[in-house]
């Protein structure tokens, strides 16, 4: 809190400096810069319409990441402030400012001193200026055509230079001091120009919007168009290649007959999946079929060869054999399409055989009993159920085994096919894809042809530029002053504060107990002069009333009381403290004695400290001896060495310092030394020549009682909502 309180009154204390030197300095500035010349201001907001504005993309459901809309802008940022765009800019402004000036008069495209300054250093290209029409326009027009024809990149050619130069308003380092910035994350770009001409603010900025309309068509346009041209041919020459590798397949196909050959080659699987089941069914029929004839064949012994080389049987057998055959062959060539009636009459005809041939062995009755006299009927049936099934397995056998040979056929046919398909089909889908490609890579180009034509058609001027009246420095000067004043006070304030904390004058009680280390217990003011030397008296009593009261708390009631004047330095004003003092102790009632070196009749300082004897004052009783102050001024420590007892054998020891000299490393070795000697009897300071500011830290509030010095005193002690009675003049 105490350094809180010191700042304050520090800032108190050089008050005059803090209000008179920054007010100074400012106005100092201002009127320096009232006569620098007065920069204007011309702004204008333009809408790209890029990012939110309709087109065909955004219409197709096409959306622009975040990244690319960036990147959109930033090009937009680049064209406007790129080279070529400033040098055209540059151009026409020169030849505007040429046609249009005034060397007299100021107008609305330039002042008649900077016409008058361009003018004269243009005069090797002066037959290129165009004034020959009633039409200023069209001699500007003329005129630009002339410098660009009159260019050439020659560092003596005047036009060259005209951009490249230090030529005012129209050179390169003016020009890029055109702002141009993103306003947030619209679409909107701001530009602002500053110069000292406000007509060339104005035609400059009017110039830079056409001239970055017409770079940023040129730019897209010829590029959209290349690459639309690119595409049409690649898609003209891919086609061309698709078209033969169709062909080439399609004869392939007709030259193979093949339609489908996925399908194709899965049908010649099943039917091959088919005929090996069946193949080996019938197999399998026919080995059982043969096995349990040859069985039954042993068991009718000599029957079975009557039976067989009977005519009918053989007849009736191998019609069936025949039969079965045919069917088979339907069933297993279904490629042949024989008609299902014929099927039909195919099967009534086996069984009608079938029937014959088994009435035809019922007419054999001698057979129907063997040489013991068992019947032969059941295995007669049975060798003739098993006899039709040998037939049949035989006739599918056959039949089957051609198959086979067809089956085999279709494979040598297809395999070498799937492979030559493959490679064709893929050189087809590969000239497709890269057509398709081509196509969408078109058509996207196209409609970002037609995006930007709609772009273009959006980039309109929201806030045309104006033409600025009044300078807009003026806030400029106005800022600077005040940075000014504001840097003047600062600078003050740490200045003073540096001095302050550097400083070893015991000016305040802050700096005197920060320095010694030890308590201050009075503080007497300087004497006043002029109006202000009619509190003199007051501020002395005001200080020695406060110093009294604090010192009789160290005094013993039992005896009489010693009080020590002690200094470092001759000259601090001990006479005069003790003077003061002394008065205030006679007037609250004690017995005073003053004792001075000064008094006595020996010179030499260090013979009245030997020589001084206080016992020689408790000859007149003991009665009165608790109201009693013996006051001593010893002499400065400079001069004389105080011994141990004088130091302790008292009630209290004063040093006294003059707040205005500086304290030593010196007089801090003394002071710590004596301190040393005092033991545990109480040493303070008592600082002499203070200001009265700083002898209100101890003394309180001092006349005058104006409302400014209640007012600082009452925020200097942080009373920030006291409410303090009134003080009353003593």
């Amino acid at each position: 809190m105490k350094y809180i309180t010191y700042f304050i009154k520090l800032f108190y204390r050089i008050r005059f400096w803090l209000i008179i030197a920054p007010l100074v300095v400012a106005l100092l500035v201002f009127w320096k810069m009232s006569d620098t010349p007065r920069n204007y201001t011309a702004n204008c907001s333009i809408y790209t319409g890029i990012i939110t504005g309709v087109n065909i993309l955004s219409e197709s459901g096409i959306t622009t990441t975040s990244y690319t809309q960036g990147s959109m802008m930033d090009n937009l940022l680049n064209i406007i402030t790129a080279d070529q765009t400033l040098k055209q800019v540059s151009l026409r402004l020169y030849a505007r400012i040429m046609v249009h000036g005034d060397p007299y008069k100021d107008n609305k495209y330039i002042k008649a001193s900077n016409y008058r300054f361009l003018y004269d250093r243009g005069l090797v290209i002066h037959d290129l200026i165009d004034k020959s029409s009633t039409n200023d326009s069209i001699n500007e027009q003329r005129t630009y055509e002339n410098l660009v024809a009159y260019e050439t990149n020659d560092p003596n050619n005047y036009v060259y230079g005209i951009y490249l130069w230090n030529l005012p308003y129209v050179n390169r380092d003016a020009l890029h001091k055109i702002e141009v910035k993103r306003i947030g994350d619209s679409d909107v770009l701001e530009v602002s120009y500053t110069t000292d001409d406000p007509g060339i603010v104005y035609q400059t900025l009017l110039i830079l919007i056409d001239e970055f309309n017409k770079q940023y068509q040129d730019l897209r346009f010829g590029e959209t168009n290349n690459v639309i041209a690119y595409f049409r041919a690649e898609l003209k020459r891919i086609g061309k290649d698709l078209e033969a590798s169709e062909n080439l397949l399609t004869d392939y196909r007709v030259e193979n007959q093949v339609i489908n050959y996925e399908e194709e080659t899965k049908a010649v699987a099943a039917l091959n999946r088919d005929y090996e089941l069946q193949y080996w069914q019938s197999l399998n029929e026919y080995h059982v079929s043969d096995s349990i004839k040859r069985e039954l064949e042993k068991r009718m012994q000599l029957h079975s060869e009557i039976i067989q080389n009977n005519n009918l049987f053989i007849l009736y057998n191998s019609k069936i054999s025949e039969i079965n055959e045919k069917l088979a062959m339907a069933k297993y060539y279904p490629e042949n399409a024989i008609p299902q009636p014929t099927i039909d009459s195919l099967s009534r005809e086996l069984e009608h055989n079938k029937t014959a041939l088994e009435k035809a062995l019922e007419k054999m009755g001698y057979i129907k009993y063997n040489k013991e006299g068992i019947s032969n009927k059941n295995v007669i049936e049975e060798w003739l159920k098993q006899v039709i099934s040998y037939k049949k397995a035989e006739a599918e056998l056959k039949v089957l085994n051609q198959r086979k040979i067809h089956m085999a056929q279709k494979y040598i046919h297809f395999a070498p096919i799937g492979s030559t398909l493959t490679r064709k089909e893929r050189a087809v889908n590969i000239n497709e894809r890269k057509y398709l490609a081509i196509l969408d890579a078109l058509n996207a180009a196209l409609l970002r042809q037609k995006s930007i034509q709609m772009n273009s058609a959006n980039l309109k001027v929201m806030n045309e530029p104006f033409y600025p009246l009044a300078p807009s420095t003026v806030s400029k000067h106005k800022l600077l002053t005040i940075g000014v004043y504001l840097g003047s006070l600062i600078f003050i304030i740490f200045f003073f504060l540096i001095i302050d904390i550097l400083d070893h004058t015991l000016r305040n009680i802050f700096k005197a107990e920060q320095l010694t280390g030890n308590k201050v217990l009075g503080a007497f003011t300087r004497q006043l002069s002029l109006a202000a030397r009619r509190y003199n008296k007051i501020y002395t009593t005001l200080s020695a009333k406060t110093l009294c009261n604090s010192a009789i708390t160290y005094f013993n009631p039992n005896q009489y009381n010693i009080v020590n004047l002690i200094s470092n330095e001759p000259g601090e004003g001990k006479s005069y403290v003790m003077k003061q003092i002394a008065q205030q102790f006679t007037e609250r009632g004690f017995d005073v004695i003053q004792l001075s070196w000064q008094d006595e009749f020996q010179t030499d300082a260090q013979a009245f400290i030997q020589s001084l004897n206080l016992e020689q004052f408790d000859l007149q009783g003991n009665n009165n001896l608790k109201d009693k102050v013996i006051i001593v001024e010893y002499p400065s420590l400079k001069d004389a060495a105080l011994t141990s007892n004088i130091l302790q054998n008292v009630s209290l020891n004063l040093q006294i310092i003059d707040s205005r000299r500086t304290w030593k490393n010196k007089d801090q070795q003394l002071f710590e030394r004596t301190k040393e000697m005092c033991n545990n009897v109480p040493i303070f300071l008592i600082l002499n020549y203070t200001n009265r500011d700083a002898a209100e830290d101890i003394n309180g509030l001092m006349p005058p009682y104006t409302f400014l010095r209640k007012l600082f005193y009452r925020i200097s002690q942080l009373g920030l909502t006291a409410n303090d009675k009134p003080l009353h003049n003593a």
